[in-house]
């Protein structure tokens, strides 16, 4: 069992959505989790200070921190009865620095915020604080869809069978447990899935495959050895009563994720992200980076074994 015992949920002061309350309520009953409300407002430069006020800048600063204070602390009064344990703090900065501090300093495991949406007729994309914390946070980082204050009713642990390296493979592991330990909190359907996709025509006839047939042989083949791995996988990592749903995707993941997602009506998406391992400096995988921008449930995002954030 994976545990979230401390939890940063970082909002607007005077803003703070429905649906992350919810979701925030519901993972820390079950795991008894303390949950830390965080608010940053960013500091003005000052030379744009110095023509919207008369106040010294430390001054006004310091207004802001008590008027942000103030205003997260009265809205968590509200609903505090509903978590076993909760407080209040914000701070001046840069949002992500901050967030990502806080985590270090205070060794949090979990980070809870929305998902920003910009108005596009197809795509979604998550706003810059949410995209800077996927990529630098040591921890993992839930982000909540869009007015997504429902029960996570579906599950999907999208994993990576044959990872080049042994951080992938520890990556698989956290994923699958990350996913089913939410999926047994939560009473949900688990959904497994993999997607993969053969070279172009070009390579296949350069192998001596020029025809259909001859193709959709190879396909069958791949196939078959990626479902015994991934089968293996499973074994080995997870221990839990109900069998998961089990997928393969052929083509590529940064289309048939999220198609996969939006036809199954799936709730949270549990993946990994690329990163340079035990290199201070990190960069979110294009596929990664593709899935998520196409998706408008919740995500839950983790980095490798050994990773450093570039946040000191």
């Amino acid at each position: 069992m994976v545990y979230f015992k401390k939890i940063l949920v970082v909002t607007p002061a005077n803003a703070i959505q429905a649906s992350v309350v919810a979701q925030s309520v519901r993972i820390a009953k079950e795991q008894q989790s303390h949950v830390t409300f965080f608010s940053v407002a960013e500091e003005l430069p000052k030379e744009q200070l110095a023509w919207i006020t008369l106040l010294p800048p430390q001054e006004l600063m310091a207004n802001l921190f008590q008027e942000q204070q103030a205003s997260l602390s009265k809205s968590v009064v509200s609903f505090q009865d509903d978590f076993p344990s909760v407080d209040a703090f914000n701070a001046i900065g840069l949002p992500f620095i901050e967030v990502i501090k806080k985590v270090q300093q205070e060794n949090y495991d979990l980070v809870i915020l929305a998902a920003k949406a910009n108005s596009h007729a197809r795509k979604r994309f998550f706003g810059s604080t949410t995209v800077h914390l996927m990529r630098k946070c040591p921890c993992p980082v839930l982000t909540i869809g869009a007015n997504d204050d429902k029960p996570i009713k579906r599950i999907v642990a999208a994993i990576d069978v044959y990872a080049p390296t042994a951080a992938g493979h520890k990556l698989n592991e956290s994923i699958l447990n990350r996913a089913a330990n939410l999926a047994e909190l939560e009473n949900a359907e688990l959904h497994i899935i993999h997607a993969w996709q053969l070279p172009g025509d070009d390579y296949l006839k350069g192998w001596g495959y020029s025809s259909e047939i001859e193709r959709l042989e190879i396909v069958m083949k791949k196939q078959q050895d990626r479902e015994k791995h991934m089968d293996k996988i499973i074994a080995k990592t997870l221990f839990i009563q109900k069998p998961p749903i089990t997928k393969l995707l052929e083509g590529s993941a940064q289309e048939k994720i999220p198609q996969y997602v939006k036809e199954n009506d799936i709730d949270l998406i549990v993946m990994g992200t690329v990163c340079r391992t035990g290199i201070p400096g990190y960069f979110i995988g294009n596929t990664a980076e593709s899935i998520l921008s196409e998706v408008s449930c919740s995500v839950l995002t983790l980095k490798p074994e050994g990773f450093i954030s570039p946040v000191e």
